[in-house]
């Protein structure tokens, strides 16, 4: 019964990101408009929102043995917590709220794993959003620096996030970490399921940390997490919210969508037109098939999961009928572990891109299809005599 529940969130989470994928690249178009300085501030915050659901929802998917996790680039926990405070921000400020982000001034940067940084950000909205949820006057203080206790030659990460809000009764805070448990303030407001501050501390000790609560004299409460940082850790670059590519006109190329969802294939119509290119759109493989039979494209789009005829299939049958040109075919597909990288060049897909799609990757895969292509039409060099 466990494993069926475990697949049925991982399941869902795998759902989760065709949505997830439409909403990036929605944001993605609107950043491309001319916006004033708030609306463009606004945006960021909601691309960095959308990318750290799709990285929730990648945490569920995948299998958490450290053997199988993704490579990834380490993280900086600074600037975590700080797109997390800006996520809350204008929440805390409709409450006449108060969100302060508390640095010390050598705290530019705190590198953290790429594997913990997602539940990281998980606890620490969880913390953040209670906060606000059950403080009506004064505010929130978030603070997050780097701690060596003692003679340890390793640091510990700490975030802590202090409200004025009422406190915890002393009664109730043995049982604050229990399942489905909520504390006088919580069941007054009538929201919640009683499972947020369970699911935060699970997380920060399957990290190897601790989580406590601490009733400081002024009033209110404050949260600490405590995590050991792993050594020699470089922090990642920032990343940017919005695409970093201004594209030249890719003037006459002309571009086939193959995806059963009709939100997707709108939305990479729009990314096209962006970039200067014409496309037509197909809903499955054989439609494709026909379209490709009756003219050439420079490249196809290629959704991996469709009902019927999937889209390894599809690829099979269109690079027969255009067995006499080097047809580009590129990959796009939210569910990259079901098939692999491997089996995807193997079946004769040029490049893979995943949901949600990023338009500088869409950019570069299509530019190098213009050379495969261009290369392809080539006539073969005469023999040597």
């Amino acid at each position: 019964m466990k494993a069926e529940s475990g697949n049925e969130i991982a399941l869902l989470a795998h759902d989760l990101r065709t949505p997830l994928a439409a909403m990036r690249t929605t944001a993605e178009l609107i950043a491309r408009e001319d916006l004033s300085e708030a609306q463009s501030g606004y945006l960021s915050i909601l691309l960095r929102s959308i990318d750290a659901l799709a990285d929730m929802t990648e945490d569920l998917i995948r299998p958490s043995g450290p053997q199988e996790r993704r490579i990834a680039a380490p993280g900086d926990a600074v600037a975590l917590v700080r797109e997390v405070c800006d996520l809350f921000r204008p929440l805390a400020e409709k409450k006449g709220l108060v969100l302060e982000l508390a640095l010390e001034p050598e705290e530019a940067g705190i590198p953290i794993e790429a594997a913990r940084a997602a539940p990281l950000r998980r606890v620490v909205t969880t913390l953040v959003d209670n906060a606000i949820k059950y403080t009506a006057d004064g505010g929130v203080r978030v603070s997050v620096h780097a701690d060596t206790p003692g003679d340890r030659p390793d640091a510990d990460l700490v975030v802590g996030v202090a409200d004025t809000g009422p406190g915890i009764d002393p009664g109730e805070r043995e049982r604050l970490f229990a399942p489905f448990v909520r504390g006088r303030t919580g069941r007054a407001s009538g929201e919640g399921s009683g499972l947020g501050l369970w699911g935060a501390a699970q997380l920060v000790r399957h990290l190897g940390g601790r989580l406590r609560m601490i009733s400081p004299k002024s009033g209110g409460s404050r949260f600490e997490i405590t995590l050991p940082l792993a050594a020699g850790l470089e922090a990642a670059p920032g990343i940017q919210a919005v695409a970093d590519i201004d594209p030249p006109p890719h003037t006459g190329a002309h571009v086939l969508i193959v995806d059963d969802n009709d939100t997707n294939r709108r939305l990479l119509s729009a990314l096209l037109e962006s970039f200067g290119m014409t496309c037509d759109e197909a809903e499955s493989g054989p439609a494709a098939i026909g379209m490709v039979t009756a003219r050439t494209y420079d490249a196809v789009l290629l959704d991996l999961h469709m009902p019927g005829m999937s889209g390894l299939e599809a690829a099979g049958k269109l690079l027969q009928i255009r067995a006499d040109e080097k047809i580009p075919l590129i990959a796009v597909t939210a569910a990259m572990e079901s098939v692999g990288d491997k089996r995807l060049k193997e079946a004769g897909f040029l490049e893979v891109l995943s949901k949600p799609l990023s338009p500088g990757h869409l950019y570069q895969a299509l530019e190098h299809a213009r050379e495969h292509r261009e290369n392809g039409m080539k006539p073969d060099a005469p023999a040597p005599t």
